[in-house]
């Protein structure tokens, strides 16, 4: 428990301080103490041709979710910075940004899921996408603690 007060701590000093919406990979080093790609082979056991062709396609899916993080989190670090300055309209376009980084990052796990497990297996894939659900809950979970709630805005005004 004192451990994880702490990561919270430490990310929402992050968090409140980043000029600049690198990616998530700060926060996972953070939350996890390693790397992504150490944590996701240290999860994900494959032997053999598999770990070539897994290594090349969760370098693709990596590319491509590293794009997303890094717009959801310029978007929830504006966010925080100006939160008590958004009207209602605003508010309701980040919202719906959110939503829609969400929506994108959940089908773009279901997309690769479905390559690693053509080109892998099945038990590789499920190793995937179980050890990306839980990096991504943790992340989304870590975001939702530090930031502002509704309830805190309209004490404000």
């Amino acid at each position: 428990m004192k451990r994880l007060l702490l990561l919270f701590f430490v990310f929402v000093a992050f968090a409140l301080s980043a000029q600049d919406a690198k990616d998530e990979m700060h926060m996972i080093q953070l939350l996890f103490g390693d790397d992504k790609d150490q944590i996701v082979n240290q999860f994900v056991k494959v032997e053999g041709a598999n770990k070539e062709r897994f290594q090349k396609l969760y370098s693709q899916f990596e590319k491509s979710r590293s794009e997303l993080g890094q717009r959801k989190f310029a978007l929830l670090n504006n966010y925080v910075k100006s939160y008590n300055k958004l009207n209602e309209k605003e508010l309701d376009e980040v919202m719906i940004e959110i939503q829609n980084l969400n929506a994108s990052h959940d089908k773009l796990m279901a997309e690769y899921y479905k390559k690693v497990k053509k080109e892998c297996g099945i038990t590789v894939a499920a190793q995937f996408y179980q050890i990306e659900w839980y990096l991504l809950s943790q992340i989304r979970t870590t975001i939702l603690e530090s930031i502002p709630v509704l309830n805190e805005l309209d004490d404000k005004k």
